[in-house]
């Protein structure tokens, strides 16, 4: 699955998939101080990559930064972010249109961008914080906009990452200049989407003007990036996998619902390229800070929190669980063989997942408890072992012993992990040491 879906240049990438500190913990309240401390303490913790998400820009459709919050501009914070090792990211909503009236913006009350939108606004319309209205950008003259706009982005802002999100492909349109079929004057609704009986044209449209749009970008710009969101998760398709490089495949962000995005997605489309963000997350004890980490470190990780709130000992675990992700997990997620070893996470009793490769012997167990008090200890049955060879099993948090059972156990009688407390988690690496 992954040497057909996944991007050839992430395919031979080794540091893929990535480490990432997001921005949007915080809101549009992102300025350049906070950013540069992020940043800092990104570079110390050992992730790879700064992504400034919502809340740098002038406004919604004007995609500039905002000189009161970003006084340098985006350029010079994504010079400060290589400067300290970090790739650096931007999230861009860039078929939006606006009330935006500076030189650049897309402005619903332009004539010519008027006839661009999918739809005429009423008298006193706004925009959202970060959404407008969608643009077709199945008509030509907004796909040459589009062309232009996104090349001017990753060259001014010296992106190595680009992130669109909101309603990117319209469904529905009301105008009959456009290369879709007519609407013939049915319903359409409701908003934002203006379903109706023209939306499926509108869409087919629209859906290769992206692929085009992307593909040009990837041929002028080979290293950069891609990630899907679309309100997390409105586009995870295979169409948009073998246009982008990562989904953010929930736009709900703590431990369980991040299990649960993943869970779902992982049965369709390579574990590496599934994006889930960790936000902040209630942690009396340390082992619930790790859970909370681990929650979002099964595939693309992405901190969207920061850490200037963490304690000393958070920062000394996370620093920890980073260094472990890059040398021992990212492999694994990149190559090895996803098992499903439990049933959906409900977050009452425990779930997980397995990660094996046969060619190399190697795998690891993602282990999580529930809320339930009772259940401290749980046993699953793994999945894709040489029944007559030993594995050799670590407790990366040593809440076992380490031993060594055959493949024919694990499978049959299962391995057993206890954990003394809710919301806690565990790894247990596996390493086939007697090949028979």
């Amino acid at each position: 699955m992954s040497e057909v879906l996944l991007n050839p240049a992430d395919l031979r990438n080794p540091s893929y998939p990535l480490l990432v500190s997001n921005t949007w913990g915080g809101g549009m309240e992102i300025n350049e101080g906070k950013a540069r401390d992020m940043i800092r303490d990104a570079a110390g913790l050992g992730l790879e990559m700064f992504h400034v998400d919502a809340g740098w820009f002038r406004g919604v459709a004007d995609w500039y930064p905002h000189r009161q919050k970003f006084p340098a501009g985006v350029g010079a914070l994504a010079d400060y972010a290589h400067h300290l090792g970090l790739r650096f990211g931007l999230w861009v909503d860039w078929t939006q249109a606006g009330t935006e009236t500076t030189a650049g913006a897309l402005n619903v009350h332009d004539p010519k961008v008027r006839d661009w939108l999918t739809r005429d606004v009423p008298d006193g319309w706004k925009p959202e914080p970060f959404k407008g209205v969608t643009i077709d950008i199945g008509y030509p003259p907004a796909r040459v906009w589009c062309a232009r706009e996104l090349d001017r982005l990753v060259k001014d802002y010296h992106l190595d990452m680009l992130e669109h999100d909101g309603y990117l492909v319209a469904q529905g349109c009301v105008r009959d200049d456009h290369p879709h079929v007519s609407c013939d004057g049915s319903p359409l609704g409701p908003e934002p989407w203006l379903e109706g009986s023209c939306s499926t044209d509108v869409s087919y449209h629209a859906t290769r003007s992206y692929y085009e749009l992307y593909d040009q970008l990837r041929r002028k710009y080979p290293r950069l990036l891609l990630e899907a969101c679309n309100d997390g998760g409105r586009m995870v398709d295979f169409g948009t996998a073998a246009h982008t490089d990562y989904f953010s495949i929930t736009d709900t962000y703590d431990p369980l619902s991040n299990r649960r995005a993943f869970y779902d997605a992982s049965h369709v489309l390579p574990p590496a390229m599934l994006e889930c963000y960790v936000e902040r997350y209630p942690a009396e004890h340390l082992v619930n800070f790790v859970y909370m980490l681990r929650s979002g470190m099964m595939g693309w990780c992405t901190i969207m929190q920061d850490p200037a709130a963490w304690t000393a000992e958070q920062h000394a675990a996370a620093r920890q669980a980073f260094q472990l992700y890059k040398t021992r997990l990212r492999p694994l997620i990149r190559r090895a063989d996803l098992h499903h070893i439990s049933p959906r996470p409900d977050g009452l009793g425990w779930d997980g997942i397995e990660y094996f490769t046969p060619e190399t012997g190697e795998g690891v167990v993602y282990a999580f408890r529930g809320f339930t008090p009772n259940e401290s200890e749980h046993t699953y049955h793994l999945q894709g072992l040489r029944p007559e060879s030993q594995y050799a099993l670590h407790f990366e948090d040593h809440t076992s012993a380490d031993r060594r059972l055959s493949g024919r156990e694990l499978m049959s009688s299962g391995l057993t992990i206890a954990l003394a407390l809710p919301q806690s988690s565990e790894l247990v690496f596996i390493r086939e040491v007697d090949v028979r």
